[in-house]
């Protein structure tokens, strides 16, 4: 590969020293690179990125932050035809593998195609209300749905398929990859997926109930959401995160509708280790 793009967290990386870094270093090995600095000067949050800023004809874009950045990058970017990869300036880095200890080697792998590419899946997520699409979104980690500012727990009636599951009284639902199973799912004591494997996993967060769990789901399953009925009136506060951005404010009565996306995520991989050393490395 010669087309690179480069997608920087600015917080991290300061006055973009990495990123020009790593631009330089692909320039004297005969590559091109753009670089793009994610965080909205303003407020100081991720940007929604366009693929209008990317030549089009970049074939890697390389994240610098940490996970937040390359799912942010993936989400934005995903109508490229371009692999993605990340240098973990953040703490776990699951997602982001290249350490800053290493940077020359992986641009050397990258710019000689010494590596092979994992397909990711995505789940696509809809907001309905009153049978109208309100709200919808393309994620590489998780949807959740979550309580917000509310203090009382919701009823979520769940369905797959067109048939009731169950009624989860809970904080919030997270629907997850297997990319995003070591994100909040694994926090919410969910189950850890490999990360090219294909499913839908459900986790109740906080649930009012000894007997609610983890279920996973076949990539096949379509999974509905119903959001019961606030029990603070007038004050309707929920919400439902996309990667922990694109956040939506639900109210009673709307649905959810959650599928795996038409797209994938194509990730560049570099290091061969085994996904569960990296477990133990990292969660240890």
């Amino acid at each position: 590969m010669k087309k690179f793009c480069v997608v920087t967290n600015s917080y991290k990386d300061k006055q973009l020293k990495t990123a020009y870094a790593i631009s330089h270093y692909i320039y004297t090995h005969g590559g091109t690179c753009t670089i793009i600095d994610n965080v909205d000067e303003d407020t100081g949050d991720f940007k929604v990125l366009s693929v209008s800023e990317v030549p089009k004809e970049t074939e890697c874009v390389i994240s610098i932050g940490g996970d937040g950045t390359l799912l942010h990058a993936a989400k934005d970017l995903n109508d490229l035809d371009a692999v993605f990869v990340g240098v973990n300036k953040g703490t776990l880095g699951f997602l982001a593998e290249i350490s800053l200890d290493n940077i020359d080697s992986a641009l050397d792998k990258l710019l000689n195609n010494q590596f092979h590419i994992e397909s990711r899946m995505m789940l696509q997520g809809d907001v309905k209300r009153e049978d109208k699409v309100v709200y919808s979104s393309v994620v590489l980690n998780d949807i959740v749905i979550h309580r917000g500012d509310e203090l009382a727990i919701t009823d979520y009636d769940v369905l797959v398929n067109g048939d009731i599951l169950g009624t989860y009284q809970a904080d919030g639902i997270i629907l997850s990859t297997p990319t995003g199973s070591t994100a909040y799912n694994l926090s919410a004591g969910g189950p850890v997926a490999r990360p090219d494997s294909h499913m839908i996993m459900l986790t109740p967060i906080c649930p009012h109930s000894l007997g609610n769990r983890s279920i996973i789901f076949s990539r096949n399953d379509k999974i509905e959401v119903r959001i019961g009925q606030c029990r603070t009136p007038n004050e309707e506060r929920r919400k439902v995160a996309f990667d922990g951005d694109g956040i939506f404010n639900i109210i009673s009565g709307d649905v959810i509708d959650i599928c795996e996306a038409e797209k994938a995520t194509k990730i560049a991989k570099i290091d061969e280790g085994s996904f569960l050393q990296a477990i133990k490395d990292k969660l240890n």
